[in-house]
């Protein structure tokens, strides 16, 4: 009897191949722009988005090592910065957010949040068009007179990695309350002690963040 071993591929097999065989029938131009495509609306999510991606995108908090007064601190790879405060006294800012994107540069690892905190006619859509960019925002009206109210933009360090994670649930439109010190002035140095540089924010509110309350979920102000 002569027996014939059957080499049909079974379903599992066909389910697995066939992505790859779809992928073989695009043109090369079209698979290009498909993946260019895909980088960009991952490029921006990354640096857009209020998130942590389950984990995967943590800043570095827990390796860095902050001095009590939180003036100095310094990184495993001997990375060191200077903070200098603006005020001998804490800041609230407290209203609707306009804004809210994570922050993620490796010049500064430990600060991790821009968020846009409006009152008054600034919390309103209709009434003013607001963007943030950069670390820098800006803002228009439709109409005479100017708008009442006020826009803070805040760049955030949390004092501790549970701040940290707090800033995680802040959507836009909440209400909120955000209390910390104000930073007037970052020192970036290398670990050889030479300056790198410094962060100053014009016009904005950098800011040490140890304590945020979201005090109501909101809805889009018309």
């Amino acid at each position: 009897m002569t027996q014939h071993e059957n080499h049909e591929p079974g379903l599992l097999s066909r389910i697995l191949l066939t992505p790859i065989l779809l992928l073989t029938r695009i043109p090369p131009a079209a698979l290009l722009i498909g993946l260019l495509l895909i980088g960009i609306i991952g490029f921006g999510a990354y640096y857009s988005l209020n998130s942590d991606f389950f984990g995967l995108a943590t800043p570095p908090l827990e390796e860095m090592v902050f001095s009590k007064g939180y003036q100095h601190v310094s990184a495993p790879d001997q990375r060191e910065w200077s903070i200098t405060y603006e005020f001998d006294h804490d800041t609230t800012f407290t209203g609707i957010v306009r804004h809210v994107s994570h922050w993620r540069e490796q010049e500064i690892p430990f600060a991790t949040h821009d968020i846009l905190v409006t009152t008054g006619e600034f919390a309103s859509q209709a009434r003013v068009h607001v963007s943030v960019l950069f670390h820098t925002f800006t803002y228009r009206y439709f109409e005479d007179p100017a708008p009442s109210g006020t826009v803070n933009l805040l760049h955030i360090i949390p004092a501790t990695p549970a701040i940290y994670r707090q800033l995680l649930e802040v959507r836009e439109w909440n209400s909120v309350s955000i209390h910390g010190r104000e930073i007037l002035r970052i020192e970036r140095f290398d670990p050889q002690g030479k300056p790198l540089g410094y962060w100053q924010d014009a016009g904005c509110n950098s800011i040490l963040v140890d304590s945020v309350t979201i005090l109501d979920p909101g809805t889009p102000v018309p």
